[in-house]
């Protein structure tokens, strides 16, 4: 009996000692602290690189191209083909800057553009420098609204020193000129709170704006007219007119006829 009793005596205390062992293991866990700041200085790099900006009023945060150079030649058709740019006159080694924040998508040799340097921005905008004599900015760096990319030339198939500046929604390409009053250097009051570029399209186009007429949605054809009238007249491209209309290029118009425009 008195073995028994000793017994489950030495099993209570083991039990309590195991017990009180398990209690000092987990008052010793070492327990992260949640509050502890984390060192993320390169995310905040990033992060303000690309502002959380709504949509509503990203346009009208870029900078005006081209160092307050005038255009010499707008965007439209030209020589048989569609310039798809603004060109702006500038000095050979004039310092190009990024209009607005980004990463560089692309910094070589393009044909037509020479070097060129294409920015990606918020809103799936891209910007185009090219004719560039050289690069300071290479593909994938992140550069700030601002900064130096490249120096101003005269490479690939370009008359004179000057910047061809594009911009590009969703890859397609819009007058610069719906964004950018060049004459008087300054964003235009159309470009405030509008959300795309194709939404300024649309807002601009019926009014017209700077050396551009205004452009109904619907014209009506006219004696005389050919795609390639129309297309000169409203600065658009005869491939757009065809897909918005659905028609060949060598398509016979006929007089009162309809045609889209945008």
């Amino acid at each position: 009996m008195i073995v028994k009793r000793v017994g489950i005596f030495c099993l209570l205390l083991l039990a309590v000692s195991v017990a009180f062992g398990q209690s000092k293991m987990v008052t010793a866990l070492d327990v992260p602290n949640i509050e502890q700041t984390i060192n993320i200085e390169g995310f905040t790099a990033a992060l303000d690189s690309f502002p959380r900006s709504a949509q509503k009023g990203y346009l009208e945060q870029f900078l005006v191209p081209g160092n307050d150079g005038y255009i010499i030649s707008r965007f439209g058709p030209r020589s048989g083909r569609m310039h798809y740019g603004t060109d702006i006159k500038m000095y050979k080694g004039d310092t190009v800057v990024a209009t607005q924040s980004g990463v560089i998508a692309r910094a070589n040799w393009g044909h037509g553009f020479g070097r060129l340097v294409v920015i990606q921005h918020r809103n799936n905008i891209e910007t185009y420098y090219a004719h560039l004599t050289k690069f300071l900015k290479e593909k994938g760096d992140t550069v700030e609204k601002g900064e130096p990319i490249g120096l101003a030339g005269s490479t690939g198939r370009a008359r004179g020193v000057h910047l061809h500046f594009e911009m590009r929604e969703n890859g397609k390409p819009f007058d610069p000129e719906l964004v950018f009053d060049f004459k008087e250097e300054k964003i235009r009051d159309d470009a405030f709170n509008t959300e795309s570029l194709m939404a300024l399209h649309k807002k601009l186009k019926p009014k017209g704006y700077s050396t551009n007429v205004a452009v109904p949605e619907y014209y009506k054809v006219r004696s005389g007219d050919s795609l390639w009238v129309i297309s000169r007249k409203f600065k658009t491209s005869i491939t757009e007119l065809c897909r918005l209309n659905n028609i060949a290029e060598n398509a016979v118009l006929q007089i009162g006829q309809p045609l889209r425009m945008y």
